[in-house]
């Protein structure tokens, strides 16, 4: 009988799990210090938490010297980690499978959020009732977003609000004004005159992400999953994606985008120089534009999305990440009690604006006087640029994004989708039909 060996990337993925828990066990990265000490000498609570964003550890610093100061009788001594994007999901993954090593406090992106939910006790910490307190003024749809069976187990930073960021040299010079835009067509048109009188194109497309695609889609209020099953395939959803094909082949306004996607440093420097008029993205990349295009400072003007037609809505929530108190917490109420008062409270929710300029869950204080005080973010884009994302609170449309099913869909599309219809333009809607079966296969395999 001829023996079987493993597949070399059996092997090198079974290697790679077994470095990390060895990891994991050797440098006590577990809620707890390697001497099993849990106060400090002062008598301060400690926690860890890893994320892996930066200005969210930033964020947090600040969020765990506002407690302080709040509570002065349960005092915390937070231990930021701040990892990359796939090595913290791995590890992450890995320390609450194994049931050690994982921190008190994590960050979970939005796409990732579905892997931790698929069984009946998911490895995070239900914060319903501490929650509760402040749903009247938090907006549901990201509340919903991190809701399983009823049960919150996370509280995202940001609504996501998308909006269009509109280069004003480009515009004036090609004599458009943003508020004549209304519907796509509108913008197609406007962007063909970009063109013509600038040599610039109106936008970008992108063929490894789908920001652009998710928010046409929620805002025509349709998604990506229904029944659990794929749903690529509804009018509603070819018909954005056929409009941004056209954008490259038929109307000519638009290009790939460098990178492949519009959340990229090649593609910041692109903009910065004045490559595209203008660019969809959620509110969040305001911070990018801040950080990585200086030289649009006082010429970026935002608006809600245009529609395909009457009734549909002018923005989405997109992108988004969740934290959450693990089931490994030493102290699982202070730390849900941290975590939500930090991201729901009236002060947290503010900093969520002048620390990360992002706009927050909570709705409430969207025209807050606090808002609209000068910080980096007024200076780039405007005193008024929060009351220009308030007018569109009511419109930010939502998806499925953690759903079950919603990774493997999204993989599907990413992987089999968009690169054939955007760089080798097949049809949109045989292209969709076919990812809407590979993505059903391994749905009900459970791959």
């Amino acid at each position: 009988m001829k023996k079987k060996f493993a597949s070399p990337r059996k092997l090198i993925s079974a290697m790679l799990i077994f470095l990390i828990v060895s990891s994991l066990a050797l440098t006590g990265c577990s809620s707890k210090s390697s001497s099993g000490e849990t106060k400090t000498a002062d008598g301060k609570t400690k926690f860890t938490m890893w994320t892996f964003v930066q200005v969210h550890a930033d964020y947090w610093k600040d969020a765990a010297k506002t407690w302080n100061k709040n509570h002065p009788k349960q005092q915390i001594d937070l231990k930021i980690n701040v990892f990359p994007y796939d090595q913290m999901n791995q590890k992450l993954q890995v320390a609450l499978n194994s049931g050690n090593g994982a921190p008190d406090i994590a960050d979970v992106e939005i796409g990732q959020f579905a892997k931790y939910t698929k069984t009946n006790n998911p490895p995070f910490e239900d914060i319903t009732k501490e929650v509760e307190p402040f749903v009247p003024n938090l907006v549901k749809s990201r509340t919903d977003n991190y809701t399983v069976d009823g049960k919150v187990y996370g509280l995202d930073y940001h609504v996501g609000t998308t909006l269009v960021y509109y280069n004003m040299d480009i515009m004036n010079k090609a004599g458009i004004d943003p508020a004549t835009i209304k519907t796509w067509d509108d913008y197609i048109k406007a962007g063909k005159i970009v063109k013509e009188k600038t040599g610039k194109y109106m936008t970008s497309v992108e063929t490894s992400s789908s920001f652009v695609f998710d928010a046409m889609v929620a805002q025509q209020h349709s998604d990506m999953v229904k029944d659990g099953k794929s749903s690529l395939d509804t009018p509603e959803n070819v018909k954005a994606l056929q409009t941004l094909q056209d954008m490259i082949y038929k109307d000519k306004i638009a290009k790939q985008a460098e990178g492949g996607q519009q959340d990229n440093e090649e593609y910041y420097a692109a903009f910065n120089k004045g490559e595209y008029a203008s660019v969809v993205m959620p509110a969040w990349y305001m911070s990018r534009m801040v950080g990585f295009m200086p030289k649009l400072t006082g010429k970026i003007h935002v608006t809600g999305l245009p529609v395909f037609k009457d009734g549909d809505l002018r923005s989405a929530g997109l992108g988004g990440t969740a934290t959450v108190v693990t089931n490994q917490a030493h102290d699982k109420t202070l730390a849900k009690k941290f975590v939500v008062e930090s991201k729901s409270g009236e002060e947290g929710s503010i900093k969520t604006w002048t620390i990360l300029g992002f706009d927050p869950i909570r709705s409430d204080v969207w025209t807050s006087e606090e808002l609209a005080k000068p910080n980096k973010y007024t200076e780039y884009f405007g005193t008024d640029i929060f009351k220009q994302m308030a007018a569109l609170k009511d419109e930010v449309g939502g998806m499925s994004f953690t759903n079950n099913s919603f990774p493997i869909i999204a993989d599907e599309l990413l992987t089999n989708g968009l690169p054939k219809i955007m760089k080798k333009q097949a049809s949109v809607e045989d292209t969709l039909k076919t990812v809407d079966a590979a993505a059903d296969k391994r749905i009900a395999a459970g791959k």
